[in-house]
């Protein structure tokens, strides 16, 4: 039998700044951004979006974007098997070889105010609630992306649709947008180039899989592998380059403190800390990916030991668990660990904290047992924040928060006080993204 191997090369090329023009063009590290372009590209996709419109958003500047939804990497394969993000606009042929163009330093966002009516999956906890990031100031490193020149797509949509129909939209069209634009480094000789390859091991060093559980839980609360949702999957294994091709898309907008954007599956630090250390310090064995939020204990104990199962298949000596979310996903993961350490396999996690202003008041984890015994804080998610004034909101002109209480709707960009994270993107993210932690002394 043929043994697999899969080299993927990366090539980066780096994005200084970004310009509306006439026409879409990348040279001299400058992104032309024709918005009359980019608009006739993606009209075929616009049913239940009415129209589009687009910003650009840099580093230190004195901005806030509000109503975010996902972040995407623009990307491109020149050569290989498969597409970038494969399952959408094509058939879900596997990537992860071959040779692929990233505009780095390059971030496509996405903003809308999705509905709040029950007939558009806001009941209950399943709402999108509006997720904030500021370029600067006290919350902006809890973010990659204020560091990152952004361009915002502005989306207003048509009244009437439903949940699935703007869901699949939006994503359709922040993926054509990003390919559009990657397409332009389509010839041009790269800043900088990575390949990346887990087929030489040393025999002397343990044998390490990463574990990653993601949210899907109904319409604005998925995610999506290969271009389907995740609803009953059990753990399956994929190659990292899998990942580094985005064969995992985001559809998840609930909670903008925990949610993981596309661009942190395909730029996932935890995945790609791994891969620095592959040869060095541990095999890289692959990653374990399947869903968070199972439904009950049943499911969650099921899903931890096929994970673990798969684990052991790999000859695994070490597990990272991380997940996406919060709440009942705790538990998936600190079952996936017990587990593991049960069957002879050391286990580590990230995961936020709860513990009120100063990380000791109350439980500080959602779920623990007694196995878990090598984590890492992401921080404390009940710390307050009182975010500035701001020059420049894109986005929107207010806020909207509280939707359980009948909505609060203050002017975006005036200073606010919040008593948690909850509302700032990836203010509690736990695959290694943020600056947040805790230290024990």
């Amino acid at each position: 039998m043929p043994e697999m191997k899969k080299t993927l090369k990366r090539k980066y090329f780096d994005v200084r700044d970004a310009v509306f023009a006439e026409k879409n063009d990348y040279r001299d590290h400058i992104l032309y951004v024709s918005k009359e372009e980019l608009k006739k590209e993606i009209r075929p996709l616009m049913k239940a979006v009415k129209d589009v419109d687009f910003e650009i958003v840099k580093p230190g500047e004195n901005c806030r974007i509000i109503h975010l939804l996902d972040t995407i990497q623009p990307m491109l394969k020149t050569e290989g098997e498969g597409t970038q993000y494969s399952g959408f606009f094509g058939d879900p042929v596997m990537a992860g070889t071959g040779v692929t163009n990233l505009l780095r330093g390059f971030a496509v966002m996405e903003s809308a105010a999705l509905p709040w009516d029950e007939s558009s999956a806001s009941s209950g906890l399943l709402y999108p609630r509006d997720a904030i990031m500021d370029m600067t100031g006290p919350i902006a490193d809890m973010t990659p992306f204020s560091k990152t020149v952004n361009l915002v797509i502005l989306y207003e949509l048509e009244e009437g649709k439903s949940s699935i129909e703007y869901d699949s939209e939006i994503r359709m069209i922040g993926i054509k947008v990003s390919t559009l634009l990657a397409a332009l480094t389509v010839g041009l000789e790269e800043d900088d180039s990575e390949d990346f390859s887990i087929d030489e091991e040393n025999k002397d060093l343990p044998n390490v899989v990463l574990v990653w559980q993601c949210q899907n839980q109904g319409p604005y609360s998925n995610t999506y592998l290969y271009g389907q949702s995740i609803d009953d999957i059990v753990p399956t294994l994929l190659h990292p380059n899998d990942m580094l091709d985005g064969c995992v898309v985001s559809g998840n907008y609930v909670w903008p403190a925990f949610k993981v954007p596309t661009y942190l599956h395909v730029n996932h630090p935890i995945l790609l800390e791994l891969y620095k250390k592959h040869g060095k310090e541990l095999n890289f064995k692959g990653v374990i990916f399947c869903r968070s939020h199972n439904p009950s204990n049943w499911h969650k104990t099921r899903c931890a030991n096929i994970g673990v199962k798969i684990a052991q298949f790999l000859d695994a000596d070490g597990l990272i668990m991380a997940w996406e979310g919060g709440g009942n996903a705790a538990t998936d993961g600190m079952l996936t660990i017990q587990c593991a350490e049960k069957h002879g396999i050391k286990a580590a996690t990230i995961t936020f904290e709860f513990g009120g202003v100063d990380g000791t008041e109350g439980i500080l984890l959602v779920d623990d047992v007694p196995e878990a015994d090598a984590i890492c804080s992401g921080g404390s998610i009940e710390k307050p924040y009182t975010i500035p004034d701001v020059e420049r909101v894109v986005g929107g002109k207010t806020f909207r928060l509280n939707k359980e209480s009948g909505g609060f709707f203050p002017p975006a960009d005036k200073s606010l006080t919040f008593e948690q994270t909850t509302h700032f993107y990836l203010g509690g993210n736990q695959s290694g993204a943020s600056t947040l932690f805790a230290e024990a002394y």
